[in-house]
């Protein structure tokens, strides 16, 4: 597992910069925590609604916390809010790129949050299919969605202030890639 990290995403809202993101993300880092409902990172959680969506442990990534397929951007953003909220502490001042050779990073790492397994192209083979069925779920709620780099993306921002917006984009995350990994 490469130890890099990316500079702060703290705040990243929307699906376009978090599977943009994501691309390169787990390309470097891939991981996962135990096959329990709730996480144990030191923030709020739910538990998860199903056994499809439940992760799986791989040696070099054990410890890690994930970000579920279900996971709404509250959700999304406490994680990254506990991973910025562990670098302030063990000394990162606020607003400094984090870069492999911090100390405060190293101390971190276990917080950073990964993208999930169904989400990697690298660790899931059906990502393609994951990726247009997406952009067909998303269009059918009147979310103009493309494949852009083999990625979904939204044709337009302006798509995030559609009400509803993240519901749709989390269930049609969970209907799209939940059996995919």
């Amino acid at each position: 597992m490469s130890s890099s990290i990316p500079p702060l995403r703290h705040g990243v809202v929307g699906p376009l910069l978090t599977v943009a993101a994501s691309g390169a993300t787990l390309v470097l880092l891939a991981a996962c925590d135990g096959a329990g409902g709730t996480r144990d990172e030191g923030v709020a959680s739910i538990a998860s609604p199903s056994a499809s969506v439940a992760r799986t442990t791989a040696a070099p990534d054990a410890g890690h916390v994930r970000i579920r397929l279900d996971d709404d951007q509250d959700d999304v953003n406490r994680l990254w809010d506990a991973w910025t909220h562990c670098l302030t502490e063990h000394g990162l001042p606020k607003g400094q790129k984090a870069v492999d050779s911090n100390p405060a990073v190293k101390a971190c790492v276990s917080k950073y949050p990964l993208q999930p397994v169904e989400m990697d192209p690298a660790r899931n083979p059906r990502y393609s299919d994951g990726v247009r069925a997406m952009v067909k779920c998303m269009n059918a709620h009147g979310i103009k969605s493309v494949v852009s780099e083999g990625n979904w993306a939204m044709a337009s921002g302006d798509s995030m202030n559609l009400p509803d917006y993240d519901k749709y984009k989390v269930e049609c995350q969970v209907k799209s890639f939940e059996n995919d990994a």
